[in-house]
């Protein structure tokens, strides 16, 4: 299966908004959604996962942040093609967008969450860190960080 990863575009707003209902069980309430991914799109901090020969959206992922504070803030596969790398292919597009000295947050299940380990190791693969633990009206968050590697001068 070949995996390309695309800035999103409108035309994705369908599907995407589909895919988080699909997910609101795991993630919580999302309110306003589309309100939040139109203007993710228009500053191409959006992006989708797609599938040659396949359908035309897999999955997504939402970014933001400053220079020196990056941000993965939503990342959702489709049902159909989890556990094909497609999570990990996603946040490796997301790492390549951010400045190469800030640091990349993102914040995501806690272990007990039931739901969220393959989340968990996706970002653990990808070089993130486990964090602080928080808690904002009832959701219970892990924040996970990835600092800047550090060069080595001889």
């Amino acid at each position: 299966m070949q995996i390309q990863i695309h800035p999103a575009t409108h035309a994705d707003i369908v599907p995407w908004i589909e895919l988080s209902e699909a997910v609101a069980g795991l993630f919580g309430p999302m309110p306003d959604f589309s309100a939040t991914l139109a203007p993710k799109i228009d500053r191409k901090q959006a992006l989708c996962a797609r599938i040659v020969d396949g359908p035309p959206f897999a999955g997504g992922i939402l970014l933001g942040g400053s220079a020196d504070a990056f941000w993965i803030r939503w990342l959702a596969v489709t049902p159909a093609y989890r556990r094909c790398g497609i999570g990990r292919r996603l946040i490796e597009a997301a790492i390549a967008c951010a400045c190469p000295n800030c640091v990349i947050y993102v914040d995501t299940f806690t272990e007990e969450t039931a739901g969220g380990l393959a989340a968990r190791r996706a970002y653990q693969s990808c070089g993130f860190a486990p964090s602080e633990v928080w808690e904002n009206e009832g959701i219970v968050r892990q924040r996970f960080m990835k600092t800047p590697a550090k060069i080595s001068v001889p």
